[in-house]
């Protein structure tokens, strides 16, 4: 008896093989090696479907793509972080938002520690596997939400036991199918929505952020891939509430996957967020557990390029990872697809090659505030290598990956609006003059404030009710960095010197110093003006305009009419005033030392350290075509490469 099971068994496996003719065998032999002793459960799984041979395809796609994904493992300390974080939620409704963060910061500081995986194709098992192929499917065919979905896109949106690595392989279905449910169930009732896999995803997507109430925050080095526990965190990154929110709409049967950038060409770190495939066939994007369809990210930020998370292999990095020693780390992932394309009308870069290191490959990087970062990678043919669809408006650095990291063998490049590569080559015969008044350019939350100090006044007076006062300055245009007042025609002395913010500012100062004639530091007074503070903290009342810090405020309780200032106790005659906006800390400031450099055979050469003695860096003989970044050797961690172009900063 026992003989004729084996015999039946091999026939089943032989079937099974022949029936799937489309399917590259040498896959999934390759898979079923590398389960070892859990090849039994997998064949399991192949003999279970041998009479439905869509769901034995869909079975082959999960095994013979298993290899490289992996979990936790199902140890007791991982269960007892989970367990720990659970136990907290029930407090969640009773307690403050700072006492919610600290109560969730002592779980995960006890846990900080690196938790040991094991390859799902070693240890998943039959029942498992055929239990998540059956829900998948049943959902794909039951929900009127994924009509439109073909069998392959089925594969990649709706069918995979695990929305990311290290996940909980778990009930998560079961757990989510009536998890923020109630409204999509509405929906029925209007004609429009009913089947709108878009209404529905909004919805449920919705629904997911009440819940969550989500703060994007890297809080954790130990993920959370338990899926009931991920519904209780409310401090986590993009990424993490991007799974969270795959998972529950794939359990609704609504086509979702993730996409993410790996790294922003105009600044630090990466994105990631959800699209869903809607019935039109386009896929739309959305913030998992948190904006609205199609806004995903800051629309204003462009992106070098564009991946999709997939639980297929992708087989050309697979051979590129077997071909090279020396792999950067974002190519070490094989499991996602360019979609640039699908973003942006994207530009492909061919350059000329000369390097002796023994490679096959070379990258395209794009600077991340203080390193090269690939973003793509291109097969060396010949002495060319050409780079697929990168977006545009954005400088790059051709580099190759070596057993010291990544090196330049090339000058940069900017790909322009218009598709053409322009080549950073530095010109040390024309020199030129730079003038600078930043490291950094201006984002968006700086610029949002900056316009708080127009309309705003400078004025004295010698009572401190600052009766019938004289002003000496009004603000009348934007100002981003530190500014200079001249009073060379002051006259009279004064004792009472203020500045009095426009109404609706809440008197957002950043810093305030005055000079008496042919003094290099301000003269210290008593300081007056409105007390209080609309936020607590010290950085927040009117004296962090007089300490010296930029990156402190004064954030007067009163939108209207606030005022700061100094008594110095007696007259005096200010020859000017230095005053600073709200500041993001980027300009230049008077006694930092500042470093310029600009990147010419194959690193980083630089043109000299100064301290700075007033709010500009002058340096001359300066290389011309040349890619440059300051640095601010006293404090401060934000740079940013920039060109020199028409006598200005052109960031990059």
């Amino acid at each position: 008896m026992k003989n004729e099971f084996y015999f039946f068994s091999l026939l089943c496996i032989i079937f099974i093989f022949s029936v799937v003719s489309c399917s590259n065998k040498s896959h999934l032999e390759y898979a079923l090696e590398k389960a070892g002793d859990n090849r039994i459960e997998l064949e399991e799984v192949l003999s279970h479907y041998q009479d439905d041979s869509l769901k034995l395809r869909a079975a082959i796609f999960l095994i013979e793509n298993m290899p490289g994904h992996y979990s936790y493992k199902d140890s007791a300390y991982i269960n007892k972080y989970y367990d720990a974080i659970d136990s907290i939620a029930d407090l969640y409704p009773t307690v403050s938002f700072e006492e919610r963060h600290t109560l969730f910061r002592q779980i995960i500081n006890k846990y900080d520690m690196y938790q040991e995986t094991i390859n799902d194709i070693e240890y998943i098992s039959s029942e498992y596997l055929i239990h998540n192929i059956d829900n998948a499917f049943r959902v794909w065919e039951e929900n009127e939400w994924a009509n439109h979905v073909i069998f392959d896109d089925f594969c990649e949106y709706l069918l995979p036991y695990k929305a990311a690595e290290n996940q909980t392989l778990d009930n998560w279905r079961e757990y989510f199918e009536n998890y923020c449910d109630a409204s999509i169930h509405d929906l029925q009732y209007c004609s429009l929505y009913r089947n709108s896999p878009c209404q529905a995803c909004e919805v449920a997507n919705m629904a997911l952020r009440d819940s969550v109430s989500p703060i994007i925050s890297s809080e954790t080095v130990i993920p959370v891939r338990k899926l009931s526990t991920l519904t209780n965190v409310s401090f986590a990154s993009c990424n993490d509430y991007c799974v969270l929110a795959a998972s529950l709409l794939r359990a609704k049967g609504l086509p979702v996957a993730i996409d993410y950038t790996p790294q922003w060409p105009i600044r630090s770190s990466g994105h990631t967020w959800n699209i869903l495939l809607e019935n039109s066939g386009m896929n739309t994007p959305f913030e998992g557990a948190g904006s609205y369809m199609g806004h995903p990210h800051i629309k204003e930020h462009k992106m070098a390029k564009v991946f999709r998370k997939t639980y297929a292999i992708n087989r050309e990095v697979k051979e590129l990872n077997n071909e090279e020693q020396f792999v950067p780390e974002v190519f070490q992932n094989l499991f996602f697809k360019d979609v640039t394309h699908e973003y942006m009308k994207p530009q492909d870069i061919e350059l000329k090659i000369k390097i002796t290191s023994n490679t096959n490959y070379a990258y395209l990087a794009v600077f991340d505030n203080a390193d090269w970062v690939p973003i793509q990678y291109g097969k060396i043919k010949g002495k060319k290598v050409e780079f697929e669809k990168m977006g545009r408006d954005i400088a790059y650095l051709p580099v190759i990956c070596t057993v010291n990291g990544i090196q330049g063998f090339s000058n940069p490049i900017i790909l322009t609006v218009d598709g053409q590569i322009r080549i950073l080559s530095p010109d040390t015969i024309n020199k030129q003059t730079l003038k600078l008044y930043r490291k950094y350019p201006v984002m968006k939350s700086l610029f949002e404030v900056s316009n708080r100090m127009i309309g705003g006044k400078f004025q004295v007076a010698n009572n401190p009710q600052f009766l019938n006062p004289v002003t000496l300055h009004t603000v009348e245009e934007l100002g981003i960095n530190s500014k200079e007042i001249r009073l060379d025609r002051i006259i009279n002395k004064y004792r009472y010197w203020r500045y009095l913010s426009p109404n609706g500012s809440h008197g957002n100062i950043a810093e305030l110093a005055f000079y008496e004639k042919d003094s290099i530091n301000p003269v210290v007074g008593k300081i007056i003006g409105t007390n209080g503070s609309y936020r607590d903290g010290g950085s927040f009342y009117k004296e962090a305009a007089f300490d010296g810090d930029i990156l402190t405020f004064f954030d007067s309780p009163h939108t209207d009419g606030s005022w700061v200032g100094m008594d110095f106790g007696r007259p005096v005659n200010i020859n000017r005033i230095i005053y600073t906006p709200r500041s993001d800390g980027n300009c230049i400031e008077i006694g930092d030392e500042y470093e310029l450099l600009y990147w010419g055979n194959n690193t980083w050469q630089t043109l000299g350290k100064k301290v700075a003695t007033d709010l500009q860096l002058v340096y001359n003989n300066c290389p011309t075509n040349a890619l440059f970044l300051l640095r601010n050797l006293t404090k401060g961690s934000e740079e940013r490469i920039f060109t020199y172009e028409n006598n200005k900063q052109i960031w990059w």
